[in-house]
């Protein structure tokens, strides 16, 4: 079946951020593959049919009976997946955010006296956060393909509200190390589900979308953190130091909002109750036109190879740690950089939400020029120049109103991690292979993120000038590696087209698991 550009349309709801694309009548299910090859003269043999079948005969979907999906059904479909998983998505990530920067919010609030903490052990509690989050990556990807994904998901949000709680415990530099260390396991299963879980909701040209609204709760965290930081700190004095409290407060709304995602939030459109039996269809036929296939829970040794081999796995794994070495600093000690620039504690946190509203801002223009630029390179690299122009500004000018400014303009550069993600979902194909990059991912991550608050050093606070000039190095090697991603899609793209490789696979295997190298029809989005 031929693929046909829709025009755009206008819906109702402020979701849809991504321009439609499809049939404005679509086929639900394919009339079989025997006919598919008869009509193309192309027969990749019975196992690429046959999975397929496996997964619609699930679904009781008949492929010999077509019936027609109209623009309004897949638009409606879309809708009601938006006004579920959408708000969901968001609290989830602006929770985690809140989480493990919370020791940001706690330092401004005295836990650094209170512990007694000294020399760079404040930056190691900044540090063994991550070094949790990287040992338990693997795992946990391991367990996202063999377990229902978001009752897992549910589990370990359930796991860190606990722990970050059990941070009002701590009496000692130990107990801190200790609770950090745990925290980064737990959270660390959040970004890699949700990565998969926007490619089994969502097509590739909406992604980009979705993956930066919910990314966007990183900024609206900071807002939130820092108001919930100068509210606490004009509280009336408790048996509970202002910390401690910051911890118990946020350590219950975790623990009770796993639970609702446990119970609530569905794991994949064929088989939610969220839709109706003809909206699964709808669904599931919307994500077909992704190619990257239905979830498999059985591991495949040679998707392993395949990505292992795949030279994006490496400029992905460099892109994402360089850009979170800055991550690292920003996020662990933007409170101590503020007060640095002469404001007094309570001030400091208001002050610090002006970085959240500056990323919500940056993620917002990203979209909108990825969206009229067809590319992703575009909008990830000028955020980084933006960044670089404010680490610039931070560095090299006294005055304390352009140091702010510019400290500002450094939160352009998380632009880059949804336009990456996003190019996980829907440019990665085979569930092994796509779980395999999406480890990586997480590991590259962790390493920026360890590294990072090694860079700020003690002896140069406030000012943190290492940290700095890290920063703006970083982010010249991000942006090197995006533009390397884009540039290997474009010449992957001309390659195919000049090899004549089209849409002649049977469309059945647009659902079975194979990878991007596998299907000839894929196309990569740059």
């Amino acid at each position: 079946m031929k693929s046909v550009e829709e025009k755009p349309t206008v819906t109702n709801t402020s979701l849809d951020l991504a321009r439609p694309n499809g049939d404005d009548i679509e086929a639900v299910s394919s009339k079989g593959s025997s006919a598919l090859a008869e009509k193309t003269g192309h027969d990749d043999g019975g196992e690429v049919d046959d999975e397929a079948k496996r997964k619609l005969d699930a679904l009781h979907l008949d492929p010999d009976h077509a019936e027609p999906a109209t623009r309004e059904e897949r638009r409606a479909t879309l809708r009601k997946i938006d006004m579920v998983m959408m708000p969901m998505m968001c609290l989830s990530v602006l929770l985690q955010y809140l989480d493990k920067s919370s020791l940001n919010y706690a330092n401004l609030l005295g836990i650094q006296k209170d512990l007694g903490l000294h020399g760079q052990q404040y930056s190691w509690l900044g540090s063994i956060f991550y070094i949790g989050y990287l040992a338990a990556s693997p795992v946990h990807g391991f367990f996202m393909q063999k377990l229902p994904l978001t009752r897992y998901v549910g589990v370990c949000i359930i796991l860190w509200g606990t722990t970050l709680a059990l941070h009002a415990t701590c009496f000692n530099y130990a107990g801190l190390v200790a609770c950090r260390l745990f925290l980064g396991i737990f959270e660390a299963a959040l970004t890699p589900a949700f990565i998969l879980i926007t490619g089994r909701f969502y097509r590739s040209k909406e992604q980009v979308a979705r993956t930066s609204i919910w990314f966007m709760q990183n900024g609206t965290a900071q807002i939130l953190g820092g108001a919930i930081s100068y509210g606490v700190q004009t509280q009336r004095p408790s048996s509970l130091k202002v910390w401690q409290q910051l911890y118990v407060i946020l350590g219950i709304i975790t623990f009770c909002y796993g639970i609702v995602v446990f119970l609530v939030m569905p794991e994949k459109p064929e088989t939610t109750r969220l839709l109706t039996p003809r909206q699964r269809i709808v669904a599931l036929e919307r994500i077909r036109e992704n190619k990257t296939g239905l979830h498999d829970r059985t591991f495949k040794r040679a998707q392993l190879y395949e990505a292992l081999l795949d030279v994006r796995l490496y400029l992905f794994f460099f892109a994402v740690a360089s850009s979170n070495v800055s991550n690292g600093v920003s996020s662990n000690f933007s409170s101590v950089i503020i007060k640095g620039l002469g404001f007094d504690n309570k001030k400091a946190a208001l002050v610090g939400m002006s970085t959240g509203l500056a990323e919500i801002v940056a993620i917002i223009l990203g979209v909108i020029v990825t969206r009229y630029s067809g590319t992703r390179v575009i909008p990830g690299v000028f955020s980084f120049i933006v960044a670089i122009v404010g680490g610039a500004m931070l560095i090299g000018v006294n005055d304390k109103i352009t140091k702010l400014a510019g400290y500002n303009l450094i939160f352009f550069f998380p632009v880059a991690s949804p336009l990456l993600y996003s190019w996980l979902s829907s440019a990665v194909a085979g569930t092994t292979k796509k779980i395999v990059f999406n480890v990586v991912l997480q590991l590259g991550y962790c390493a920026g993120n360890i590294i990072g608050p090694q860079t700020a050093l003690q002896r140069e606070a406030p000012e943190f000038t290492t940290g700095k000039i890290t920063m703006l190095v970083m982010f010249v090697i991000s942006a090197c590696c995006l533009s390397a991603i884009g540039l290997v899609h474009l010449l992957w793209n001309r390659a195919r087209d000049a090899r004549g490789e089209g849409a002649d696979d049977p469309k059945l295997a647009e659902l079975a698991d194979h990878t991007d190298k596998e299907l000839r029809s894929f196309r990569y989005p740059y």
